[in-house]
């Protein structure tokens, strides 16, 4: 335990919303901040292998059950929701009616997270299966570590189409929504926060972990495109 000191370890998806509410925290409490950005499945994997870290912030729930089946939770509330879409590059020709039309487009790579172990390749996988599409695009995914890498093959031109939160298409002018994965083909999508027990005793992190689910907080996951899966706290001042 580190005394006035947070490290954050969060969803790669959560980096810009994550961040911004870290900075904000930061200014007002004083508290040294440090963040970690990357999928779920790493950040979990680092835990459980003994990081330092106080605040956990997954894209999904399996990966926060597993650091809870260790004993390593103090708290745990589920936050957020988020949905899935496709996109292609803004200035892409590229045109889908419904989603079915993947399967005939002219796609030669479709960029997902990585679907083996990355949350959002893991829902996308889901959905794509779920809808009969999975068969017939599997050869042509190309995986990224996590939902930013996936996101950035399209951007860059290596994938002509991709399926990810419709969070972190929203962050990027570079990529447009061809659609949205109907909200029935895959699981709920969960975010969990937790405060780790490694916290005990840090009254930054404790307050943090509050802080993360404020009205403040919530303004910002909201104009982030996150949905809110609890109402806000009221947090002292």
């Amino acid at each position: 335990m580190r005394e006035g000191t947070v490290t954050v370890f969060g969803a790669a998806s959560t980096t810009n919303a994550l961040g911004d509410l870290c900075e904000a925290f930061r200014n007002e409490n004083g508290a040294k901040v440090v963040e970690n950005f990357a999928s779920s499945s790493a950040l979990a994997q680092q835990i459980l292998s003994g990081a330092e870290a106080e605040v956990f912030l997954s894209a999904n729930v399996k990966w926060a059950d597993a650091v809870e089946k260790e004993g390593l939770v103090a708290r745990r509330v589920d936050l957020l929701g988020n949905r899935l879409v496709v996109i292609a590059a803004a200035d892409s020709r590229l045109s889908l009616r419904t989603i079915d039309d993947l399967k005939a487009a002219p796609i030669d790579k479709l960029a997902l997270a990585d679907p083996s172990s990355a949350p959002a390749g893991i829902y996308a996988k889901q959905a794509l299966q779920t809808l009969g599409l999975w068969g017939a695009l599997e050869r042509k995914v190309v995986g990224g570590a996590d939902v930013r890498q996936a996101l950035a093959y399209v951007e860059q031109g290596a994938a002509e189409a991709g399926v990810v939160y419709a969070t972190d298409a929203a962050i990027s002018d570079r990529v447009k929504v061809l659609l949205e994965v109907p909200l029935d083909a895959n699981p709920p999508i969960t975010y969990p926060l937790l405060l780790l027990k490694s916290a005990e005793g840090n009254a930054a992190a404790e307050s943090l972990y509050s802080y993360l689910q404020s009205a403040e907080a919530s303004g910002v996951f909201e104009k982030y495109g996150f949905m809110l899966h609890t109402k806000p706290v009221e947090v002292a001042p």
